[in-house]
């Protein structure tokens, strides 16, 4: 597909975002066993499997005890609300615009998502059938404006395909120390073709609007997995806000790879401590609305 039948928008992001079309930097290859080196000569003495997410990372450094939580699947099974439910439907429609073999029309492959969602996930059935045809159609309308602003930010992938290799909900993990330490992520989007030594990949997480700190820490994260997976890092990471078409990126560099590194190490090391019968550093926030433990703990601010 030729740049000049593209919008404005959609060349901006391949041009900027991709940087479509210049060279690619090429790693040490010794950089994923250096790496891996470093996390596991680190962590001491694990319990018997310690798993971490980008979330599990994100708890640990606010507070010990919501990552304990975390750590013993503590709380109840998970409910949808209209946010989450609505913020699944707008991935799977856009996996399905991804990976489908022609152009659908938006609402079509909203409803699509919605119909396979509730097929799928318990979860998302409950809620879904839960709601009546109005409340329907309103996740399905937010739904699909999220759908049509990743079209008009992003260039059409299907003709692009061969080019750009676009894969949608991407999940890889690694294991270290035999299994005791597991690092899971899962992408929204990778654009690019791995070719050899050098970095092919673009890792996106999409996101509705707002830029927060975690959010970079989450795709160094994300960087560090593909790295010790796959053996080369991704070239680029990035969050893209579907509201506004802008980004936050960062070009990934050892560096970038050592910072993710150590917050893993350091989650390792707490969850270790942890699980010798140390009691959790417990550090007050607006996030302990979400913590199982809220109700019991005695330094929760969400308490009464």
């Amino acid at each position: 597909m030729r740049t000049d039948q593209l919008s404005r928008p959609q060349r901006r992001t391949l041009e900027t975002l991709l940087l479509h079309g210049r060279p690619r930097p090429v790693f040490d290859d010794e950089l994923p066993d250096r790496l891996r080196e470093h996390i596991v000569g680190e962590p001491g003495q694990l319990p018997e499997q310690v798993y971490l997410t980008k979330s599990r990372l994100t708890n640990a450094e606010r507070c010990e005890g919501r990552f304990e939580a975390a750590l013993a699947n503590e709380g109840p099974p998970f409910e949808h609300s209209a946010n989450t439910a609505g913020g699944l439907l707008v991935h799977r429609a856009i996996e399905l615009e991804v990976g489908g073999r022609e152009e659908r029309d938006a609402h079509l492959l909203v409803t699509t998502a919605a119909d396979r969602l509730a097929d799928e996930t318990a979860s998302f059935a409950a809620y879904w059938n839960g709601c009546d045809e109005l409340a329907r159609d309103e996740l399905a309308m937010r739904a699909m404006n999220q759908l049509v602003l990743f079209r008009e930010t992003f260039p059409p992938l299907r003709p692009m395909r061969a080019e750009l290799a676009p894969m949608t909900e991407w999940h890889f993990r690694t294991e270290l120390l035999d299994g005791s330490l597991i690092l899971d992520g899962r992408i929204d989007l990778s654009l690019g073709r791995q070719e050899g030594a050098a970095a092919g990949r673009l890792l996106i997480d999409l996101k509705a609007e707002g830029a927060w700190p975690d959010h970079a820490e989450d795709m160094r994260f994300y960087a560090l997995v593909h790295t010790l997976r796959f053996g080369v890092p991704p070239y680029r990471v990035a969050s893209v806000f579907l509201t506004s078409g802008e980004w936050q990126v960062e070009d990934v560099t050892e560096r970038t790879l050592r910072r993710a590194a150590d917050r893993v190490i350091e989650a390792a090391r707490t969850a270790a401590r942890l699980s010798r019968g140390t009691p959790a550093a417990l550090t007050p926030g607006r996030y302990c609305s979400w913590c199982p433990r809220s109700a019991t703990c005695p330094a929760s601010a969400a308490a009464g």
